[in-house]
């Protein structure tokens, strides 16, 4: 029989089996390439928002965690071992501090971000894990103020204050009183051991750090001063100031004699200037002290005028101890003349007449009841932090970054403020009725309003479409001196009003309309059928009723013109919810 010949030009039949199982490695070769990037692309599409395998934060693993994963860990480990807090061993026992106390914070989510950066590439954008893991030091926040402060507030507990030797006259010999160490927090030592321990996800509990304290003046500079006292204290040294003369005993100068440790101290090795010597010589010649006078912006009904500023005088207090320490150094006449300098004012007349304060740019009052004690001195506590801020030209006015946060510290009491459509007692009650009035003043002054938000509901007692309402943190009262000069603002309050007047003059007049009211809208509730809520601020069994309004919204379009050109017209559009009637039951007791 005739075997069949292979017909494929150029290949012998033994080659044509190779040839295909050389192709089907090549294909089988491939497959396993495309399954082997398949399965590393699943890996990463798996991991690309997800904490890299072999990932661990203080012996936890984060593997496969997603952010809101890993930050929660995170938050975990810091609550489990207590790494908010470290415990100092002092010389009065173990004192507990938080990490914030010493302006250390552990970032929760920079930490997590940390995680999942971790083993990870930059390629183009993307950001691939290459395999490796391992474990993640937290990262930390480190506020050196903060530490400061902290320091502060555990140095009574664990530092003793170095004392200097000083002089003091024995009869007629001058005896030195040694000086002695003191300890003082190693302030260095104490940061690296708190980064350490937290690196380490480890909560510090150890002794305090301390380091020596060293005198400004030891008992050997001392001595070698109390040679050179005899000559200063030889005899009285009289100071003369016209024609008044007050002579300084011995003991009296060596109460206020002090080592010095300046740059002179080689040849001068004693001296007056010092806290002793200079409170001294203020009591002394305290009647001849006249203090400068600044000036200040006077406002009368609707004009504004500038109360002009004054010098005063005073002593010069560096030249008269450079001349008590030569004389009391000298033999001979021992007599100083009491030198005067002029005492210049902080503000003067032509720096406020330059600002352009001497005009009245808009004033506005509104009133309040005074018997409420809480909010009236909330009112008063806002005219007080507002009153003089100067607001430079192109500057943005704030009244939220002007009085800073609402807190009992800060001067600010419990009074009604609004919550979820009802008012309740909150601290800062009353800062809107101050708001409004500088909204006014604000808007009859012609000044661009950048941001003002109205009550959530209708308050009658407000100027209708022209209240605002502010809240810390959320809600803001801001606007523009678009002037070209500076303007001031005075702010006063008392006796049932407050006054809010904008000195500086715009030269802008400013006329408006008010819409009816439209869009009503209904309360949920009625004077008949009340919405009942429970108030603790209440004696049990006291019920109070309180009105309710229909929603609506009203407009107010403001014209400012310079001269007769119109500058601007703005419309502010301002939309009230339903304030629901309430029954109001106390529940003290």
């Amino acid at each position: 029989m005739t075997e069949p010949v292979d017909q494929t030009p150029g290949v012998s039949g033994a080659a044509a089996p190779r040839r295909r199982r050389a192709l089907a490695a090549v294909v089988a070769a491939g497959v396993l390439v495309a399954v082997a990037f398949t399965a590393l692309g699943a890996l990463q599409a798996y991991l690309y928002e997800r904490v890299p395998f072999g990932v661990t934060v203080g012996g936890l693993s984060l593997a496969g965690d997603t952010a809101a994963g890993a930050r929660a860990a995170v938050a975990h480990q810091l609550a489990a071992r207590d790494l908010s807090s470290v415990v100092l061993q002092t010389r009065e026992g173990p004192l507990t501090l938080t990490l914030a106390d010493l302006g250390l914070a552990i970032d929760v989510g920079a930490t997590a971000r940390r995680a999942a950066s971790h083993g990870r590439l930059d390629v183009f954008g993307l950001h691939p894990w290459y395999g490796v893991g391992g474990a993640i030091e937290p990262v930390l926040r480190f506020d050196s103020s903060a530490f400061q402060a902290g320091l502060q507030k555990i140095a009574a507990a664990a530092e003793s204050a170095p004392r200097d030797a000083t002089l003091r006259l024995v009869g007629d010999t001058v005896d030195v009183r040694p000086s002695s160490t003191g300890l003082a927090i190693d302030e260095a030592s104490l940061e690296a051991q708190l980064v350490q321990a937290l690196s380490s996800w480890r909560r510090f509990e150890g002794p305090l750090p301390l380091t020596a304290a060293q005198p400004a003046v030891d008992t050997d500079a001392a001595r070698t001063a109390a040679t050179q006292a005899s000559t200063y204290l030889s005899t009285p040294l009289r100071l003369r100031f016209r024609a008044r003369e007050i002579d300084l005993s011995p003991a009296q100068m060596a109460a206020m004699l002090s080592v010095s440790t300046g740059p002179g101290a080689a040849t001068s090795p004693l001296t007056f200037d010092n806290p002793r010597g200079r409170a001294t010589l203020l009591r002394l010649f305290a009647f001849i002290e006249t203090p400068a006078v600044d000036a200040t912006v006077v406002v009368k009904g609707k004009k504004v005028f500038i109360a002009r500023s004054r010098e005063g005088y005073g002593l010069d207090m560096a030249r008269l101890l450079a001349d008590m320490d030569y004389t009391a150094s000298q033999p001979g006449l021992r007599e100083v003349v009491v030198p005067m300098t002029t005492l210049e004012p902080t503000i003067t007349t032509d720096q406020l007449l330059a600002l352009g304060l001497d005009g009245l740019g808009s004033r506005f009052t509104t009133y309040y009841d005074q018997t409420n004690k809480p909010r009236a001195q909330n009112i008063m506590q806002a005219a007080k932090l507002v009153d003089g801020a100067v607001i430079k030209p192109g500057a943005v006015f704030s009244l939220n970054d002007t009085l800073g946060p609402r807190t009992v510290n800060r001067g600010f009491d419990y009074a009604p403020v609004i919550d979820n459509g009802v008012l309740r007692l909150g601290v800062g009650g009353g800062l809107c009725q101050f708001a409004t009035t500088l909204f006014n003043a604000a808007f009859f002054a012609g000044l661009p309003i950048v941001e003002r938000h109205p009550h959530d509901f209708f308050i009658d007692h407000y100027p209708i479409g022209r209240d605002a309402q502010v809240a810390y943190g959320s809600q803001d009262l801001r606007f523009a001196n678009d002037t070209g000069h500076a303007l001031l603002v005075r702010c006063w309050a008392g006796g049932g009003q407050v006054t809010v007047v904008l000195a500086g003059s715009t030269g802008r007049t400013v006329t408006y309309t008010t819409s009816p009211f439209y869009d009503m809208k209904p309360a949920s509730t009625s004077r008949s059928h009340p919405r009942v809520i429970t108030d603790d601020t209440l004696a049990r069994g006291i019920i109070v009723y309180e009105q309710g309004f229909d929603g609506r919204t009203v407009k107010v379009v403001r014209t400012v013109k310079d001269g007769n050109r119109v500058r601007s017209t703005e419309t502010f559009v301002s939309t009230y919810a339903p304030k629901d009637w309430i029954e109001r039951i106390g529940t003290k007791g």
